[in-house]
Order: C-alpha cells, then sequence, then structure tokens
C-alpha cells in the first residue's frame, strides 16, 4: 500500500472520531451536526471525505454496543482515552460499511482476517452471551436496555425485535417530487437515466425510493426545487388530509416546511397556508426551500402574533399539530438520537404536546378539522394524548383516519418500511339541540 493512500484512511478515522465525539456530547441531531460542520470545515473537507464521515459516525451509532464490545475484546490492550475508544469504534465502523477492505485492516491496523469477518457478518464476540432476551437483544441491536425493556413490555418481544431489526438496517433514500415542477413519473425515469435504479414507493402519491445512497443535493434537479428529502410517512400524513385548493390550512409546528410544501403543492399553490414554529431559524430555512420549489403560499408567521392574522380569526379550515415528540419512529434514519432519549421524555412530552393542542383549537374553523401527528411509536404520546384531550374537550369527537376505518392512521416501521408515525383527526360534533 502506497504511504499517501495509508495516510488518507488515517487522517479520515481522526476526522470521524472527531464528528463522533462531537455528536455524541450534542444533544443536536447528528444531521444537523454534519451539516454545520461541513459547513465550517468546507474548505478542508471534500465531497469523498464528507460521505465516509457521514457514513461511518451514523453506523458507529446505529451499532453502537456491538461494535464496542468488539473494541473491547480485540485491541491487545485496554482503551484509556475518548478519543482513542472513539477511533477504534469508527475503524470497526468503517470496515461494517466496507469502506475500510481486509488487506487495509491487516496492513494499516493489525488487525486479522477473522475479525474483519466477523465484523462485515455481524458476529457477536465470544462470550457475549446476555441473561436476558431483552439484555441479548440491546446488546445485538445496539439500543439502550431501558428502551428495549420498555417496548418488550408494550409490544411483546417478537415485535420489539422486529423493529430493533428494521431500525438497524440502512434506510433507503426516499424523495418527494414536487408536483408544481414534475411529475413522480419524470423524476424517476430522470434518475434512471442517471443510472440511479429508482422506483415509486407504495402508499404515497408522490415518493420514490433510491436504492443506492447518492449526494442528491449536489444535482441541478434539487437546486431547480424538482424534488425534496422525505419519508413516505411524512408524505402519507399530508395526503391523509387531503388539503384541497382555496383552503385555509395552519401548520402549528412547521419546522423546515417538509409537509407545508407537500401540502401547498397539493392545494397547487391556491389558498393559503399560515406556518409557524417557536423556532424562528427554522421558517428561515422554509422560506429557501420554498422559494426553490415555486411555492408562493405558504406565509411563515409569529407564533404570538398569530390572533393578528385575519384568516386566524375567521378560523382555519384544516390544522396540523406535528407535535414535538420522541421520535422513536425514525430511529432508524436518526441513529444518534435513541442514545439521547430518556425515560423522562415519556413523562414531559405529552404535556407540551397537550398544550400545543390546546392553543391550536380555538383557531378551528366551524366543521374544520385538527390533525395531530407524531413521528414516535408510543402510547404515551399518541394514543393516550388522544384521550387525555378528548377528555378536556367533550364537544370534540376523533374521524377514523386508519387503514379499514381504524381510529387511528398509525405506520409501524417493520410492517411498512417507513418511518414509525401516528395520526388522529378531531372534529367538533354536532348539536343535536340546534343543527350546529
Amino acid at each position: 500500500m502506497k504511504d499517501n493512500q495509508k495516510r488518507l484512511i488515517l487522517s479520515q478515522l481522526r476526522m470521524a472520531a472527531e464528528v463522533w465525539r462531537g455528536i455524541e456530547k450534542d444533544p443536536l441531531p447528528a444531521d444537523r451536526w454534519l451539516a454545520r460542520y461541513f459547513f465550517q470545515n468546507r474548505k478542508k473537507v471534500g465531497s469523498r471525505d464528507r460521505k465516509f464521515l457521514s457514513e461511518t459516525t451514523y453506523a458507529a451509532f446505529r451499532h453502537k454496543s456491538f461494535l464496542e464490545a468488539w473494541v473491547e475484546k480485540a485491541k491487545p490492550r485496554p482503551v484509556v482515552s475518548d478519543a482513542e475508544k472513539a477511533e477504534s469504534l469508527c475503524l470497526f465502523a468503517a470496515v461494517k460499511e466496507g469502506f475500510v477492505t481486509s488487506e487495509d485492516f491487516r496492513e494499516v491496523f493489525g488487525y486479522g482476517e477473522k475479525l474483519y469477518k466477523a465484523l462485515r457478518e455481524h458476529l457477536p464476540p465470544e462470550g457475549g452471551e446476555k441473561k436476558s432476551k431483552e439484555e441479548m437483544m440491546a446488546f445485538l441491536y445496539s439500543f439502550p436496555l431501558w428502551l428495549v425493556q420498555r417496548w418488550a413490555q408494550a409490544f411483546g418481544i417478537r415485535e420489539t425485535e422486529h423493529l430493533l431489526g428494521f431500525f438497524q438496517q440502512r434506510p433507503f433514500l426516499v424523495l418527494r417530487a414536487n408536483t408544481l415542477k414534475i411529475s413522480r413519473k419524470k423524476l424517476v425515469d430522470m434518475f434512471r437515466r442517471l443510472g440511479v435504479e429508482a422506483n415509486q414507493t407504495e402508499r404515497s402519491y408522490f415518493g420514490l425510493i433510491l436504492k443506492e445512497r447518492r449526494n442528491v443535493f449536489d444535482t441541478p434537479a434539487f437546486r431547480d426545487g424538482w424534488f425534496e428529502v422525505q419519508d413516505e410517512g411524512s408524505q402519507m400524513i399530508c395526503q391523509k388530509m387531503d388539503p384541497k385548493p382555496g383552503e385555509n390550512i395552519w401548520d402549528v409546528c412547521a419546522g423546515g416546511g417538509g409537509k407545508s410544501l407537500l401540502l401547498a403543492a397539493m392545494m397547487e399553490n391556491k389558498g393559503r397556508i399560515v406556518a409557524t414554529d417557536l423556532r424562528s431559524f427554522k421558517l428561515e430555512e422554509l422560506k429557501k426551500r420554498a422559494k426553490r420549489a415555486g411555492v408562493f403560499n405558504i406565509f411563515p408567521a409569529e407564533l404570538e402574533r398569530l390572533a393578528e392574522l385575519k384568516v386566524a380569526r375567521k378560523g382555519f379550515d384544516k390544522i396540523l399539530v406535528d407535535a414535538p415528540c420522541s421520535g422513536t419512529g425514525t430511529l432508524g434514519r436518526n441513529p444518534d438520537a435513541k442514545w439521547k432519549l430518556a425515560p423522562s421524555w415519556f413523562e414531559a412530552l405529552p404535556v407540551e404536546q397537550l398544550a400545543i393542542l390546546e392553543k391550536a383549537l380555538p383557531y378551528l374553523a366551524k366543521n374544520g378539522k385538527l390533525y395531530y401527528a407524531t413521528c414516535s411509536v408510543e402510547a404515551a404520546e399518541n394514543e393516550k394524548v388522544v384521550e387525555k384531550f378528548l377528555s378536556a374537550h367533550p364537544e370534540l369527537r376523533t374521524i377514523p383516519c386508519g387503514e379499514k376505518g381504524d381510529p387511528f392512521f398509525k405506520l409501524w416501521p417493520p410492517e411498512t418500511g417507513t418511518d414509525g408515525f401516528f395520526l388522529a383527526v378531531f372534529e367538533k360534533q354536532i348539536s343535536s339541540n340546534n343543527g350546529e
């Protein structure tokens, strides 16, 4: 092996270890942390480095406890520093992703073919047996034990293992065609002409799945607003809302605006979408995305000044509360998040979710519908929040929105191949006394 090739591998691993440690200590999600890091280091981190750093650190979080066990067993001496641990962890993650060959593994790092094969095939180290089924799953699927135990109690051992297995797979890239500019079929054809395997999603009318990881952001099609990156489950929430041209809609927790943008496209740019969020920087991001997408019926607004808007005083036809949540339905796409969760979240978040619903309800127009959505698989954030909200508001009822007339729309990741989502739809009951 040439010296410059060896230096490149070692340099990338040192950077990966730096990134890993930064993400691990920061509450910021990995995707946003990486975006900031790449921007700050744009002069020294090229596209090849960005791919290596992103995929390696995601893999290190996805397989964390499994890889840590191998680091402990394979190291000739105990790992003493955080930096050394991070570098070893990222090395084994890079092997898992195929970024480091068996030859590099042997020549540069001195490890044998047997360990390389074990990491690639996900074989546990000898003596890795655990006392209980939950402990074994937590180890093999690299999840916090408390969360595995929580899910085993809620869903059963079998379903929990299905969920963990799905989350440990590297997710496909899902896009959403911007129908204001291009049809989904034409977008699929465009990717296929570029040699990228693309297939239409089964549930969403707007989505397509890319079978290979590609840097789609650095393409003329993205810069021209032909598509957005958006999970099929997220698209399905908008599809269930069935927005009509001319309606007035409030996206209460709009964030970066993924759902607002799809709602706008479904409304053919007709009508009005008021987008609010407590994080003002998110609305700035939405403005940029809307401009690129050719959307001009989204109106970002300050939440505190909502009552000053004429459309708000009149009442919205539809209100979407895509509530801040634990994100347990997205842990395959955001593997760092599982290590940042805490049991206390499932007590604090429902309080916040109910408070947001309470603030939104007064702005619902007569005959309007209020949509409550999360990307969580937790009943505490889903069905139980709905129960409490209904008990506080007997004037409301839920409209069945699930498959086959089920009360709620739920996406269970191992079954649907999407992120996990929950949706409930509220409307005011018609009074038998006055016909209203």
